[in-house]
């Protein structure tokens, strides 16, 4: 049973294999059971896994809690960053003394799966979860992520955003637009600091790590006939030095005049767009 569930057992699950209390405690001071959260054991150690935490999480949520948030997107491996908290979301809120956040929410029985032997919820449920938490750019990267794994349905999603008016919709909206438009989304904190400059200082937004004339640029403005790169240490290697002058060919051929910068130079991008 343990074997199956990360590691874990629950102490129903424990009586209906025949353990009473006190056979439940002696384990307990043997050290083959030990207790992580009220009702969830661990069997033989507590060197936890990703996804056993994950899983005692949702046990100790109880029944019809699933993961949420930035850990169910850690989980499907559509998300880049370890998740800073451990969400799930329940049918009713319980105090519990848990690691992660409890949220209470209805949930469609279209807005739950199991993935790796965890119950979570959908992508796209997740989809509008993550609104609460991220930004619509962030969030057209978990789109692009998922749908490179097959794990994206667009009709799902638009049901699923539907069923959640009241919550940011626009933001959900507006992420799976920048998908269907080719954008892979933000793929660097240095990209997401600046977008948020450029909403800041009300500079036209561009078009996102979509492609320009057969390439993938990180930045474009087809009004302004302007593309941006940020370059990373990797882009010192010759190899892909070669690919980034190809690159910028293309896009040269294509009318655009190309800057590249150091991913910390943000403002001097913002000056280079305000010029424009």
């Amino acid at each position: 049973m343990a074997a199956r569930q990360h590691g874990l057992v629950t102490v129903a699950q424990l009586g209906a294999a025949g353990l009473d209390k006190d056979a439940i405690a002696r384990r307990v001071r043997s050290g083959r059971l030990h207790r992580l959260r009220r009702g969830v054991y661990a069997v033989g150690h507590t060197a936890l896994s990703r996804e056993a935490q994950f899983l005692a999480a949702v046990l100790t949520a109880g029944e019809g809690a699933a993961l949420s948030g930035l850990a169910c997107a850690e989980l499907y491996e559509v998300r880049r960053w370890r998740a800073p908290c451990i969400d799930v979301v329940a049918p009713k809120e319980r105090r519990v003394r848990t690691n992660a956040r409890i949220h209470k929410a209805r949930l469609h029985r279209d807005d739950v799966t199991v993935h790796k032997g965890i119950p979570c919820t959908t992508i796209a449920r997740l989809v509008v979860d993550l609104t609460d938490q991220i930004t619509s750019w962030e969030i057209a990267n978990v789109i692009h992520e998922a749908a490179f794994r097959g794990l994206f349905r667009l009709e799902d999603t638009c049901a699923a955003i539907e069923r959640g008016r009241g919550r940011k919709t626009s933001v959900a909206k507006k992420a799976v637009q920048l998908h269907l438009d080719g954008s892979a989304g933000v793929r660097s904190r240095g990209e997401l600091r600046f977008l948020i400059a450029l909403e800041r200082d009300g500079l036209p937004e561009p078009r996102l790590n979509t492609d320009l004339n057969g390439h993938e640029v990180d930045f474009h403005w087809p009004a302004l006939k302007l593309a941006i790169e940020f370059d990373g240490p990797h882009h010192a290697r010759t190899r892909t030095q070669r690919q980034d002058e190809r690159k910028a060919e293309a896009w040269r051929s294509a009318g655009y005049e190309l800057l590249r910068f150091a991913p910390e130079h943000v403002g001097a991008a913002l000056r280079a767009v305000t010029m424009r």
